[in-house]
């Protein structure tokens, strides 16, 4: 019995490139699921005690950073966490635009700024921009941007530390849809 070779062979060479396609771009591309970012509005970085910072040193993480804010000039609520992942107390500092807030956490504390329901006098960024922001710890600074988000974001609005007029910030939205306007 005679094997057609040039068949076994360009089946051969299809099931490599099968394989190839669907394995191959992680052997090129480095995964995304191994990179660190910021899943929500806020913005994070790490204070590490160690300026080489190793994986063991001691850190504080600033994390989910945030300012609620209507305006540039108006009162906007502090979110976040701060999390000194330290085994001794810190005093940290967190400075955005003009405003220096400080805390003191204890080892391996947890704070949740929200909690906390601290204001800030006139931020000094417009909503929708990044505010220039430095984290203390250890007597390391590190500089990060901060997101100023508008109050009208519906999980922000029981934050957002005054009045909000909901209708005046929404209303264009439902210009022009047709026949998915807004009833009144």
């Amino acid at each position: 019995m005679k094997v057609n070779t040039t068949r076994r062979n360009v089946f051969a060479g299809l099931a490599l490139a099968a394989l190839i396609g669907t394995t191959g771009c992680s052997a090129v591309n480095p995964q995304a699921t191994t990179f660190e970012y910021a899943p929500s509005d806020g913005t994070q970085t790490t204070v590490m005690a160690d300026e080489n910072g190793d994986a063991n040193s001691d850190a504080v993480d600033f994390l989910n950073i945030g300012v609620i804010a209507e305006s540039a000039d108006g009162v906007g609520a502090l979110m976040g966490t701060i999390h000194n992942k330290s085994d001794s107390n810190q005093n940290v500092e967190l400075q955005i635009n003009d405003e220096s807030l400080s805390f003191s956490l204890e080892a391996n504390e947890i704070l949740k700024l929200e909690d906390e329901e601290v204001t800030i006098e006139g931020v000094g960024t417009e909503p929708g921009n990044l505010a220039d922001g430095v984290a203390s710890a250890f007597g390391q600074d590190e500089e990060f941007n901060v997101s100023i988000l508008p109050p009208t974001f519906e999980e922000y609005r029981e934050l957002y530390p005054g009045d909000l007029n909901e209708d005046e910030h929404v209303e264009h939205l439902y210009d022009f849809q047709g026949q998915y306007h807004r009833d009144e």
